[in-house]
């Protein structure tokens, strides 16, 4: 009898399923102030964790590849429309002082901008050189904005508290981890040439 990872069929309601759990689990820990007792580099080290275990599974299920490559790169692109929301949540933070004015310029112009680009490249006829540049903005916002949070975790952890609490925390440790996976999995189909 087949696994369940062997189905490709059967892979995204368990990708949602361990989505929703991670999510919660994220939900959970800020609420029981879990994350505000961890040390400094928790953080990171959740969001690099986040990225880590899922690109192995990718990397190393052949069911779970043949999942992702009928999603399309079109589709994993539009995913990254969800950015655009997580900037309006960067500048309400930022608005009221809530979060360093440079984070919120680096992680929320890049959010707002990638979540653009990625609603403008699955608009217009598929291009392979277009869904590059998106990916390749959108990871390398990613890296800009994580460099910025753990730089200001690091100098002035008064002003990243809220990046531990709800809703934010679900930025970083989730939302980031996600969404550069998501880059890195559209890398490898483009790689692979494929055109949807």
């Amino acid at each position: 009898m087949a696994s369940l990872y062997q189905r490709p069929q059967r892979a995204g309601p368990i990708i949602l399923l361990l989505l929703s759990v991670w999510a919660a689990a994220i939900s959970v820990a800020a609420v029981a102030g879990w994350l505000t007792a961890m040390p400094t580099i928790g953080v990171p080290a959740i969001t690099t964790a986040g990225i880590f275990f899922p690109m192995i599974a990718y990397a190393s299920n052949p069911s779970l590849r043949q999942w992702f490559a009928a999603v399309g790169v079109r589709r994993l692109t539009l995913f990254h429309a969800w950015r655009i929301g997580a900037a309006g949540l960067f500048f309400a933070f930022g608005a009221n002082g809530g979060l360093p004015p440079t984070l919120v310029r680096d992680g929320g112009v890049g959010d707002l901008l990638a979540g653009i680009l990625a609603l403008i490249a699955v608009a217009m006829p598929f291009a392979r050189w277009r869904y590059w540049g998106v990916h390749l903005f959108g990871a390398a916002d990613l890296i800009v904005a994580m460099g910025t949070g753990i730089y200001f975790s690091f100098t002035d952890p008064a002003s990243m508290a809220n990046v531990r609490l709800l809703p934010f925390a679900l930025i970083p440790m989730f939302g980031v981890a996600v969404t550069f996976t998501a880059h890195l999995i559209a890398f490898d189909l483009l790689r692979k040439g494929q055109a949807d």
